[in-house]
């Protein structure tokens, strides 16, 4: 990576680019086209009292884009691989990619960052997004985060847009716990008016990238961490027999943003005491549960395991709360010290308090599975 990418770094003020702007070596700008005005970001949806029918969502992973890409590049100490795109400068190391175009503008791109890292403490996708954009500077906005999977990995994606010494830039960040404690970040940014035509080409890296272990990772005991959605669900009620189904809860998430929609589950009341329930392909001694909530989070009052003998045991009980504010919303709940092997969860829900439905997208069960014939 090259000294002129640092002031793209600089513009979007995230951790990652502190991490990265460290290791660039110096070259000479070049010169860059009048821009235009950035778009803005997307508002978040305000909630109403009643379901209704909505667009087709977003997909559940990242897009595959018809974008012919070049060799994969891997990186070791980070942890993931990527394809790069064909005449962008890459360069790759300690854990940090990037991808620069050959006319790319000395301060705003076309240009794109990557980093895997790994993190004693841990955190979900939403503390990842909030630790990177919490210190944006004035003249430079973020719209709120959107639910993605990447290589089937939980995070959150967002449109960034603003204005650096005159000139008018558009990117986008993209943060994903591939583990609580192996985070990966992306961004890509550009001129405003070249925007539209280098967002195919991110989106293609990012549908691209694979995550494994980074170098010098300790490995997991047993057989291994799992990461899984539920492969089936069943409630108490549920709105309708297709849109807003128990089903609808089941698989990864599939719902674009905050807000109302058929591809999660409702209740059929909305100021009750509902439950429901999903179920694993595979049993794990679990050690986390993630439950992705687009609409009025967190009215959960309670979470249960049930394991393979049908015993339930519960692991989290609250009281709810209005998370408006940070919605969508990932309850993030550790497990320790579990001595079975969970193969459902169940959540409990009181949407009594707040009078408004509680929707869940998905349920992710994370745990560690015996080894084959352990």
């Amino acid at each position: 990576m090259k000294r002129k990418f640092v002031p793209v770094c600089t513009l979007l003020v995230l951790t990652l680019v502190t991490l990265g702007c460290g290791l660039l070596t110096p070259a000479e700008p070049t010169a860059t086209a009048e821009p235009t005005e950035p778009p803005a970001p997307t508002n978040t949806p305000r909630p109403t009292n009643t379901p209704a029918p909505t667009n087709t969502p977003a997909p559940t992973d990242t897009p595959e884009p018809k974008v012919e890409l070049g060799d994969e590049v891997r990186s070791e100490d980070g942890g993931f691989s990527f394809r790069a795109i064909p005449g962008f400068e890459v360069e790759e190391g300690f854990g940090i990619a990037s991808l620069e175009a050959p006319d790319a503008d000395p301060d705003i791109g076309p240009a794109i960052m990557m980093v895997g890292y790994e993190d004693e403490e841990g955190a979900t996708p939403e503390e990842l997004f909030g630790s990177q954009t919490e210190d944006v500077e004035e003249g430079v906005e973020v719209s709120p985060p959107r639910p993605i999977t990447v290589d089937g990995k939980p995070g959150l994606v967002a449109d960034i847009s603003g204005d650096f010494d005159g000139k008018e830039a558009a990117g986008r960040i993209v943060v994903v716990a591939v583990t609580p404690n192996h985070h990966f970040l992306m961004l890509g940014a550009a001129p405003a008016d070249e925007w539209d035509a280098f967002a195919p080409l991110f989106d293609a890296v990012l549908a691209s990238v694979r995550f494994f272990p980074p170098a010098g990772a300790e490995e997991p005991p047993m057989g291994g961490e799992t990461r899984q959605w539920a492969v089936s669900a069943t409630a108490s009620s549920q709105y309708g027999d297709v849109s807003w189904s128990a089903m609808q809860a089941a698989g990864a998430p599939d719902t674009p943003e905050c807000g109302d929609y058929t591809t999660a589950w409702a209740s059929s009341g909305y100021d009750t005491i509902e439950w429901i329930e999903l179920e694993y392909d595979t049993p794990v001694q679990p050690t986390e549960v993630n439950i992705v909530q687009n609409y009025n989070p967190n009215q959960v009052v309670k979470v249960e395991l049930r394991d393979v003998q049908g015993t339930y045991h519960t692991i989290y009980e609250g009281e709810p709360e209005d998370e408006s504010d940070t919605c969508p919303f990932t309850l993030h709940i550790t497990v320790e010290d579990a001595d079975y092997q969970a193969v459902a969860v169940k959540i409990t829900i009181d949407q009594s308090v707040l009078e408004d439905w509680n929707e869940i997208d998905a349920v992710e069960l994370v745990g560690i599975a015996d080894r084959p014939g352990g």
